[in-house]
């Protein structure tokens, strides 16, 4: 089997294992946030409130990624939600003053976190970043249906 050709399973195996290996920084930190949830929050501390169109939009996910996180949240009293005033079909989503407190731990661990992917980046002779990015950009560009129908194709 060619393990080139499992890239997303590759990429899902190094998701998984950042998180797990993160998970006992957020223990010691005391933060209670779901790891894959962190940027929902960082988003919601940005816009102030919005609904789930606007975290969707501004994480660049689906809906329905997002909307799988929110119960979690809300259960863990990190967000709450309103009927939007001006539209009561749509829902608004901001932080409590607990979710407001675990942001800034969130963020005072983003800055310690560059720290540990610049050694991981020194270890393996790649900024794992840039290189992430470049992947990202480079199939934006250039899809995978577009690199498999060939070059006479694009």
């Amino acid at each position: 089997m060619n393990g080139k050709a499992l890239l997303g399973k590759r990429a899902e195996d190094l998701s998984n294992l950042i998180e797990q290996q993160t998970q006992p920084i957020f223990d010691s930190l005391g933060i209670i946030v779901p790891i894959k949830s962190c940027s929902t929050l960082l988003t919601l501390s940005e816009l102030d409130q919005a609904s789930l169109a606007d975290i969707a939009r501004q994480l660049q996910q689906s809906h329905q990624l997002v909307k799988q996180k929110l119960p979690k949240l809300i259960k863990l009293d990190l967000i709450q939600q309103t009927a939007d005033p001006e539209d009561k079909r749509r829902t608004l989503y901001f932080l409590t003053p607990q979710g407001k407190s675990q942001t800034q731990k969130i963020r005072d661990y983003l800055e310690q976190s560059e720290t540990l992917v610049d050694s991981i980046s020194k270890d393996i002779g790649v900024d794992l970043f840039d290189a992430i990015d470049q992947a990202i950009e480079s199939m934006q560009n250039k899809s995978l249906w577009e690199r498999f129908k060939g070059p006479d194709s694009y």
